[in-house]
Formats: C-alpha cells, structure tokens, sequence
C-alpha cells in the first residue's frame, strides 16, 4: 500500500503522522534499539507505511517487538489505545516532536484478519480525539487490515493482492453496519471513512452496496 492511501485515511482526524505496522519475522536483532524490551525475537512489527510529516520506514521506530509500548501491546491485547496526555512518557516518539507539531493525541489500532491481529495502525492528531472520531479511526483500520495483503514492501510478499474494488466495497459495507445504515451526519458512514455523503452514495452505487436492511434504490 503506498502512503497515499494513508495520507488520504488520517486527514479528516488532523493527522500530523499514520503509521502502519505489520507482523513479520524477526530480522534486525541485533541492532534493533528495542532488542532490551523483545522477549521473543522470532517476530516483531515492521513500519511498512508511513504519511503525514514523514514517510520514512527507518529510524529508531521501525520495529516494536510484541508486547513492547503501546504499539506492540495493541497488537498482544487486540484493543485499542487512545491517550490525550503524556505523550512523551510513552516513548512513541521524541518529547520535542510532539511539542513542535501541537500533537494532543495518540491512538493505535490492531489490524485483524480472520481473527488474528496481523498488524497495527497508529494515529498522531492535532486535535483531542472524541468518540466520533475514533469510530472514524475503527473503521479506518477495517480498512487497512481488508487491504492489508498490498502492505507488503519488497518483491518477496507472496500474499495475493485483493482487487481494490473487494477492500473499497467490504469497507463500506462494514462502515454502515456500525452506522446501522447511517450515511450522513457526524455518526454517518462518510464521516467514518472521511468521505462526503455525496461521494460514498457515489460509490454505493457503482460498488451495488446497499445498507443494511434496505433494497437498493
């Protein structure tokens, strides 16, 4: 997935950086900042996407070992975090970062398939994140983890690669359940997956989805 669909889902959440991580086998341990805080180095959390303020996939948060901080421990617990105040004490990025681009919020995301968490999606925002806007980020990371076979940086992914059109329509249709068929309004599906009304009935169309319970018009 290149950062641009990325770049896309943080922007309605004042996102200043997205960051995607996808589980993977162990392969920089012995240099890896974090090895102290690894208790199993047979598979950790690779920075495969990043938008906003940097698309870099190096530096000293390219690998979380499972259960380490709050990004590995999102991926151990299957459940999401969210924190509005001392960002810095959770050693996800460098306390002067923060200060310099006004960041007020962290939120993390499992991304799961069949069950299984086979990655996470974390949020920086410049704005305190309310409970429409982490519905937002819910169905954002529905996303993610429905396109999560194209996450896959270098020529040895041997994952298939879903049809956009599938992810897009699954996407929707999991928006509106949680919506209960809302389309509009501040708890609607366009608001969810940051798009207008306008363009998600667009695309309801063209995709055939209709909302749950209803035949489509």
């Amino acid at each position: 997935m290149s950062h641009n669909l990325l770049e896309d889902l943080i922007a309605p959440f004042d996102g200043v950086l997205g960051r995607v991580w996808r589980l993977r086998p162990g392969d920089l341990c012995d240099r890896c900042p974090m090895r102290p805080e690894c208790r199993d180095r047979t598979a950790c959390l690779h920075l495969v996407t990043s938008a906003g303020l940097s698309t870099r996939l190096d530096g000293p948060f390219r690998r979380f070992p499972i259960g380490a901080r709050q990004v590995g421990s999102v991926l151990l617990s299957a459940t999401p975090f969210v924190a509005h105040h001392d960002l810095a004490s959770l050693r996800l990025a460098e306390a002067g970062w923060i200060d310099l681009h006004r960041v007020r919020s962290f939120a993390a995301f499992p991304l799961r398939r069949e069950g299984t968490s086979v990655g996470v999606f974390a949020l920086f925002s410049r704005r305190s994140l309310g409970s429409a806007d982490l519905r937002g980020l819910a169905a954002a990371a529905d996303l993610l983890a429905l396109a999560s076979s194209s996450f896959a940086s270098g020529a040895d992914s041997r994952e298939p690669v879903r049809p956009l059109r599938d992810v897009e329509r699954e996407a929707i249709e999991r928006a509106l359940a949680r919506t209960e068929g809302r389309v509009s309004g501040p708890r609607g599906a366009a608001r969810m997956l940051g798009l207008k009304p306008t363009t998600l009935q667009s695309r309801m169309k063209k995709l055939a989805v209709r909302r749950p319970g209803r035949p489509l018009s």
